[in-house]
């Protein structure tokens, strides 16, 4: 679980019919706790021991929802409230400061796919659909806490970048980069060997 950011950005927007136009300063909401919540799956493998390099596969399910103005020129909504979504590979470095092996800290970079719900309305015309969004990338750190036997709790902050472009709309392809900032937390299982 967790929160997620994203900073204001411009949007392009093309339609079929008419010349291309810029959306400036479009702000958004990421409404974390409001269905479909802000949420996020881990595998991987991590060293056993106090430091090293790991790996793992994690798809993360944020959301954007524009803020739009006025003056959005037809564009009546734009939003990934079914996913500002990513699939991502990671390299992870983990290490093991003083504390008695009861935590770690975990430095991770990545690199994948961002697959967003785009719902949009342009001209009153509403279409929605998952798609390809583009190359993404994530980097971020984290720490990790032994409770009991296998389980672990985890926090970390991170942030994603990923430039869509061609996202269908309704007559209409919509464009633009997405920085979003995360925070977020939960319980971590390691098997033991």
């Amino acid at each position: 679980m967790g929160v997620a950011s994203t900073s204001s950005n411009t949007l392009t927007v093309a339609p079929a019919s008419a010349p291309p136009f810029s959306i400036a300063s479009v702000d958004y909401e990421g409404e974390a706790f409001r269905s479909p919540w802000y949420y996020g799956v881990r595998a991987g493998w991590l060293p056993a021991e106090t430091r090293g390099f790991g790996y793992e596969v994690e798809w993360n399910h944020a959301k954007a929802i524009a803020q739009l103005v006025h003056d959005a020129q037809d564009l009546n909504q734009f939003q990934q409230s079914h996913g500002l979504n990513f699939l991502l590979g990671n390299l992870v470095y983990r290490f093991t400061p003083a504390c008695g092996g009861a935590c770690a800290f975990n430095v991770r970079g990545g690199a994948g796919i961002s697959t967003p719900h785009v719902e949009s309305t342009f001209r009153n015309e509403h279409q929605e659909q998952y798609q390809y969004g583009g190359i993404a990338w994530q980097a971020g750190a984290g720490l990790e806490y032994h409770l009991w036997q296998f389980v672990y709790g985890v926090a970390d902050a991170r942030i994603t970048r990923v430039s869509e472009h061609h996202l269908r709309g309704a007559g209409v392809e919509i464009a633009g980069p997405f920085f979003t900032r995360h925070v977020d937390f939960g319980i971590a299982l390691r098997i033991p060997k």
